[in-house]
């Protein structure tokens, strides 16, 4: 109830504001076009203009960044004991282990479905479906007397709906010839993915949870082939329930998790021509730590008189006194054996984009993201065992193999038409 008030009050104060601010610019008039330079573009696409495309994105991951900010593969220890009873133990009758270990890698598929629709000069309503193939695969080796190892696909996730978008944005103010266009946007993330980390059984498509991001945002039309834009918001992730969660001494099912928020700048600059274009974008975004509901029980001790006796007696009842969100620290390196540290975390991205706009109605886009610098770029659904939380889709994204030093993350295209 907290965070629905909160958020309530948010867009009392950011968004009717904005109305009152559009009274005192220029009204628009007359049929409001997309223009055909991208430098040439507001936050707004025009009225009654329409926009629908389809593309593609894909990850191949291998590694995130780690409690110590630094890259990490994905791969956990584990300590297994050899079967004593089977004659042919390499072991022996003594109860000695062997330590084994698991390389992880995920091929992420993605396929979206988009559209915009400027129902008015200033107001956009935009949304986005996609739909998810996915494995994780494994590389078993056994640090055993013979050793060996294989790779073997543990799960996979075919044609799944992750997590729907939609939104809407509202242009407050926009100056033609150079543009400079201002607005505010408000935008869900729809639980319609797999649930949130904790799923045993599939490949997680999703935070499965629901998001809302207020932002405000703009762009300057600096020169006639050069443009800059920024963005800075705020994501509110709701708490949601997973199927299983666990840690070295506890697990629960039905848990209720809640995903840290995050805060985020966003700033970009747009070289263009007539049919190309090129893009550069640069986000930070800060998550917050994440909590979990902790069941909380306390003793109940009922009295009575025995009517047959006469005596007091008594009887003590444990009762379910709900649940606490508390703080999830996680270990250090995702070590045991290291002290705890907070579970929030950063990240530093860098989105190179080009634009080929071979018609006026017709976009070609293809890009990809570079993680620069991140820390803990996963959600984890462990926080004493050994990095098992690499199972899992992360809220953040951040994965991806290593490429010299950074982090190659999503690649993908699309193409969009518009009317």
């Amino acid at each position: 109830m907290k965070r629905v008030t909160a958020l309530l009050i948010a867009s009392v104060l950011v968004i009717l504001p904005a109305t009152v601010w559009a009274s005192a610019f220029e009204d628009h008039t007359s049929w409001q076009k997309e223009p055909w330079l991208e430098t040439e573009k507001g936050i707004s696409i025009g009225k009654s203009v329409l926009e629908m495309g389809t593309g593609f994105r894909f990850i191949h991951a291998t590694d995130f960044f780690n409690t110590e900010g630094k890259i990490d593969g994905g791969t956990y220890w584990e300590d297994i004991y050899e079967d004593l009873n089977d004659p042919n133990s390499s072991l022996g009758r003594k109860q000695k282990p062997k330590s084994k270990y698991a390389n992880k890698r995920y091929d992420i598929f993605m396929w979206d479905m988009f559209w915009r629709f400027g129902f008015t000069e200033n107001w956009t309503l935009w949304g986005n479906i996609p739909f998810v193939w996915s494995s994780e695969d494994q590389f078993f080796e056994t640090a055993s007397l013979t050793g060996g190892g294989n790779w073997g696909e543990a799960r996979t996730a075919d044609f799944e709906i992750g997590d729907c978008e939609t939104g809407v944005l509202y242009q407050f103010y926009r100056r033609d010839d150079p543009i400079v266009s201002m607005g505010l946007s408000l935008s869900w993330k729809l639980p319609t993915g797999n649930e949130a980390p904790g799923e045993m059984n599939v490949n997680i498509t999703g935070t499965g949870t629901t998001d809302v991001e207020l932002a405000f945002l703009g762009r300057w039309q600096i020169m006639r082939h050069i443009s800059v834009g920024w963005s800075a918001g705020y994501n509110i992730r709701f708490p949601g329930t997973v199927q299983y969660l666990m840690d070295s001494h506890t697990g629960f099912t039905n848990a209720m998790v809640d995903l840290g928020d995050e805060l985020y700048v966003r700033g970009d600059a747009i070289v263009g021509i007539e049919h190309v274009a090129l893009q550069m974008l640069m986000e930070f975004r800060y998550r917050f730590g994440t909590q979990v509901a902790i069941p909380d029980f306390r003793a109940e001790t009922v009295q009575w008189i025995n009517p047959r006796t006469g005596e007091v007696e008594q009887e003590t009842y444990l009762l379910h006194n709900g649940a606490r969100y508390e703080d999830w620290g996680i270990h250090k390196l995702f070590d045991p054996n290291q002290e705890l540290v907070s579970s929030s975390g950063y990240l530093l991205t860098v989105t190179p984009r080009v634009i080929v706009r071979p018609l006026d109605w017709l976009d070609f886009t293809g890009y990809v993201k570079l993680h620069l610098l991140g820390k803990n770029s996963i959600f984890l659904t462990d926080k004493d065992g050994d990095n098992p939380s690499f199972d899992n889709f992360m809220p953040m994204q951040a994965l991806g193999f290593n490429a010299g030093g950074i982090l190659m993350g999503e690649v993908g295209g699309h193409a969009t038409i518009r009317w």
